[in-house]
């Protein structure tokens, strides 16, 4: 089953208003003759590197589950990225680092949720 703009508009007004901002933000950017902009809402390559780091030195204790990061500093972990991303978002961390914790797993998923 394909999802049709009706489906998708009645997402969006699900979303709370600071999420329907972010995504009008969006939309606006893809349509400016400039393009894009950079969407990283602040994941700088700093905080990055904490996380990778983290991720590595604590890998044994969550494998098979995801976490979530800011920087260096645990936020969650759990059987569903939707719901240790929704634990950051709650904890009030605008862009947390997501990412499934495997045996090897050298790719981090930076992936996000509107809502």
């Amino acid at each position: 089953m394909s999802t049709n703009i009706e489906q998708i508009m009645s997402s969006i007004r699900q979303l709370p208003s600071t999420e329907r901002k972010l995504l009008r933000q969006l939309l606006e950017d893809e349509d400016s003759p400039k393009g894009p902009t950079n969407w990283t809402n602040g994941f700088d390559n700093e905080r990055l590197t904490k996380s990778l780091r983290w991720l590595n030195e604590n890998r044994d204790q969550y494998l098979g589950y995801w976490v979530s990061l800011d920087g260096d500093r645990f936020i969650a972990s759990g059987s569903s990225a939707r719901d240790v991303f929704s634990k950051a978002k709650a904890k009030g961390v605008a862009s947390p680092f997501v990412e499934f914790v495997a045996e090897d797993n050298p790719i981090p998923f930076t992936g996000g949720w509107l809502s």
